[in-house]
């Protein structure tokens, strides 16, 4: 599978968190390569079933993405806009967006020059200072434009870097769908004593309810989250990243400590970097929901890092998300007819 091109077609879609139907029609389109079982449910995650076999192993990446709504028309016909699940406004003056009205509109966002504000370029803009021109006049914006309207950043492939990174808006966390593919991949010609359940979720960036919804209706026998992590970059705390050749493999409050052992064996008998991430309590990701579904769903999670996460230049290395796809493939080859004594915690 072409990695990059499964990846450059799942961020050019538009899924800002509650709308997510256009890159689920991705997803599915992608995943209807690997097996026909594939469906919906009523929150819009989308799924596919390869396998029928005892255990079910459920992979679950999230499909939405961090965006903007309108709020307002002003008489100029620019458009007031909020963050729908964690966009930073720093990053949003002379941004390039498209505003999804009766039909997909480019515009810009835009804020008073330095020249005219006291503070200059020290200053950062906050959201309601900033305003997002489509360049229409107040009635044309109203004939395609309505209020609650969403807005992304501008619908561009990833960035090929050196060393076989990319940057671009939504890797997190449509490169890790992307990677549940790869994984699929992996698997598509192996004999396995388990069935998966590929999952691309809704809603992760408000708070996780097409996760919880996926992880009761699937009630899967353990489940592994992909999501991002913070890789290194100038100003962050390195206890807080991971470098971004490596794998990171979570450890914490809700994950099954057997899992994320048998992660680590997967990735040492593929002499693939990886490195143990902590979190004390809740990792912010789907696994908070997944874990506590049903009578409790032992799950892991795994990560490949990124900088500068929640902008349209969120960079990652195509290399680690492989090798990402290849621990999770790994971990569910090694199933066998002992999965439940290996995941018990009485020893």
């Amino acid at each position: 599978m072409d990695l990059y091109k499964a990846t450059a077609a799942l961020t050019t879609a538009n899924g800002v968190t509650g709308h997510e139907a256009s890159a689920a029609d991705v997803a599915e389109k992608y995943f209807r390569m690997y097996t026909d079982d594939v469906w919906r449910d009523s929150s819009g995650n989308v799924f596919a079933r390869i396998g029928n076999k005892k255990p079910c192993v459920m992979l679950i990446a999230h499909l939405d993405e961090i965006g903007m709504m309108v709020t307002d028309i002003e008489d100029n016909g620019m458009l007031r806009i909020r963050s729908v699940a964690g966009v930073d406004p720093r990053v949003l003056p002379g941004g390039e967006v498209v505003v999804f009205g009766k039909k997909p509109i480019s515009a810009v966002v835009g804020a008073v020059p330095p020249h005219l504000i006291t503070g200059g370029t020290d200053v950062a803009y906050k959201m309601d200072e900033l305003m997002c021109d489509t360049g229409l006049t107040r009635e044309q914006v109203e004939e395609n434009i309505a209020i609650g309207d969403v807005i992304t950043f501008a619908l561009e492939e990833p960035l090929k870097l050196k060393n076989n990174c990319i940057a671009g808006k939504s890797l997190d966390d449509r490169a890790l769908v992307a990677c549940m593919l790869e994984v699929a991949d992996i698997l598509r010609n192996r004999v396995l004593n388990c069935s998966v359940v590929l999952c691309a979720s809704t809603q992760e960036e408000c708070g996780g309810p097409g996760a919880n919804v996926a992880a009761y209706s699937v009630n899967p026998d353990m489940a592994i989250v992909m999501d991002v992590t913070h890789a290194p970059q100038p100003g962050t705390d390195p206890i807080s990243s991971v470098a971004l050749n490596k794998v990171a493999i979570l450890m914490g409050g809700n994950i099954h400590p057997k899992m994320y052992e048998q992660l680590k064996q997967s990735a040492t008998d593929q002499n693939i970097d990886y490195e143990t991430e902590v979190a004390m309590g809740f990792s912010g990701t789907d696994a908070d929901f997944v874990q506590m579904s049903q009578g409790g769903i032992p799950t892991a999670v795994i990560s490949p890092p990124v900088k500068y996460m929640h902008t349209t230049v969120e960079l990652m290395s195509l290399d680690t998300l492989k090798n990402t796809a290849k621990v999770v493939a790994g971990f569910i080859e090694q199933i066998g007819e002992d999965w439940e004594e290996r995941l018990c915690l009485d020893d």
